[in-house]
C-alpha cells in the first residue's frame, strides 16, 4: 500500500479539546477520529453527502490515517509506546516517567527490539526524546547549538471576557491554545503537527489530497470562527515504519476494536492504555447533541495482531434519544494505523504497561 506523510504547517494557534479538560486546556495532538470526522466533513462539502457516505464509511476504510503528532525542522514524534525502553539494561540514573513523545528514529528501534548506542538527548523540559543523530539534524536546521532551552511547541492560555446579554457585566475566562514556532529563514526550520496516511484504495488518493487542502482553509479543531485551526499541508512519500512480518503492533491512531477481535489483539504481551472519547456531533450543519461514548485503545498500545490486518472497526456513536431524527447515523472512526513490532520479552523498569 502507497503510504504518505501529511505535514500541517500551522498558520496560527490550535485548539484541540478533550473530555474532561475544558476550553481552559488544549491537547497535544490531534487523534485520529476528530481528524477522520474532520475530512469527512470536507469530503461532502466538496464532493456530496452521498460520495462521502459511499467513500469513507464504508466497513473497509478506504485509507488508515494515523493521530496527528508534532514535527520539529527534519524530526517526526511520536506517541512514548507501550514497550520496554532499548537499553539493555536500563540505566538506573536515567528517569523516563516524563516522556510523552519520542523520535521517528526511537520508535524504529522500540519497534524492533534493537538497543540505543547512547542514551539520546531530550527536549522540552525532558517530555521529548530523541537521537543523538536527529539532535544534531535539528540543531542544524535551526542554527542552535543548545537545544534543551529550544520550544518548538507550547500550550498557553489567553484571557477572554464574557459579558451577560441582559446586564452588560463581564466576566473573566480562560482559552487554552496550541502555539507552534514560527518558521524560521531555512526552508527545513519550521514546526508543526503531521500524520500518516496509508492508501488502501490508491485512486481516491486525490480526493484525498484535496479534502485536506479545503481543512487547511477552514480549519480543524475548536474556536475556527477566531481564526484557530488554519494550517497549510504539505505531501510527502514515505516508507512504512515498522516490519510488516512482525509478531505485533503499535497502532498510531485509537481502535475501536470489535468484540470477536479482543482476545486477538490483547494477547499475554499486548500493552496497551484507554481512551475515552466522546464530544459533540459536529459537520456542516452542527447539531446541539452529544455522541455516545466510547472507550478506544490509546495511541502507542501494543497489540499482538498481524500488522497487515485490518484491526478496529467503525463506532456507532448516534444519540439514542433525540427530540428529532436524525438525516443519518453518526460515526467515530476507530481503525488501527499498525506498526509491526516485536513482542517485549519482558517488562522493564519504567516501562509502560496496564
Amino acid at each position: 500500500m502507497t503510504e504518505e506523510i501529511v505535514y500541517l504547517d500551522p498558520r496560527g494557534a490550535f485548539h484541540i479539546g478533550e473530555r474532561g479538560i475544558g476550553l481552559e486546556e488544549t491537547a497535544l495532538f490531534l487523534h485520529a477520529d476528530t481528524l477522520y470526522a474532520a475530512l469527512a466533513t470536507a469530503w461532502a462539502m466538496l464532493f456530496g453527502e452521498e460520495a462521502a457516505s459511499r467513500d469513507l464509511f464504508d466497513p473497509s476504510p478506504p485509507f488508515w490515517i494515523s493521530s496527528a503528532f508534532p514535527f520539529a525542522g527534519p524530526v517526526r514524534f511520536y506517541p512514548r509506546p507501550y514497550l520496554p525502553f532499548p537499553f539493555r539494561p536500563l540505566p538506573s540514573e536515567l528517569s523516563f516517567k516524563e516522556i510523552q513523545f519520542v523520535s521517528e528514529g526511537i520508535l524504529q528501534r522500540m519497534a524492533a527490539g534493537e538497543p540505543l548506542e547512547d542514551e539520546g538527548v531530550r527536549i522540552h523540559e525532558g517530555t521529548a526524546w530523541l537521537t543523538a543523530q536527529e539532535a544534531q539534524r535539528l540543531q542544524e536546521a535551526f542554527d542552535r547549538r543548545d537545544l534543551r532551552e529550544e520550544r518548538f511547541w507550547v500550550r498557553h492560555r489567553i484571557p477572554r471576557v464574557a459579558l451577560d446579554e441582559l446586564t452588560a457585566t463581564s466576566s473573566l475566562w480562560h482559552f487554552g491554545r496550541l502555539v507552534f514556532r514560527e518558521p524560521g529563514p531555512r526552508p527545513e526550520a519550521r514546526a508543526g503537527m503531521f500524520f500518516r496516511v496509508r492508501y488502501r484504495r490508491p485512486e481516491l488518493a486525490d480526493r484525498f489530497r484535496a479534502a485536506i487542502r479545503l481543512l487547511g482553509d477552514t480549519g480543524i479543531g475548536g474556536d475556527r470562527t477566531a481564526g484557530h485551526g488554519l494550517f497549510t499541508p504539505r505531501f510527502e512519500k514515505a516508507d512504512p515504519l515498522g516490519d510488516p512480518k512482525a509478531e505485533g503492533f503499535i497502532t498510531l491512531s485509537p481502535v475501536y476494536p470489535p468484540r470477536d477481535q479482543l482476545e486477538r489483539l490483547l494477547g499475554e504481551k499486548a500493552r496497551y492504555g484507554w481512551l475515552t472519547r466522546s464530544g459533540w456531533i459536529g459537520g456542516r450543519w452542527a447539531r446541539p447533541y452529544r455522541r455516545r461514548t466510547v472507550r478506544m485503545l490509546a495511541e502507542g498500545s501494543f497489540l499482538t495482531g498481524d500488522p497487515e490486518g485490518l484491526w478496529g472497526g467503525m463506532a456507532d456513536v448516534t444519540p439514542q434519544e433525540t427530540p428529532e431524527p436524525l438525516s443519518h447515523p453518526i460515526y467515530r472512526y476507530g481503525f488501527a494505523f499498525p506498526v509491526g513490532a516485536r513482542q517485549p520479552e519482558g517488562v522493564e523498569e519504567g516501562a509502560r504497561s496496564l
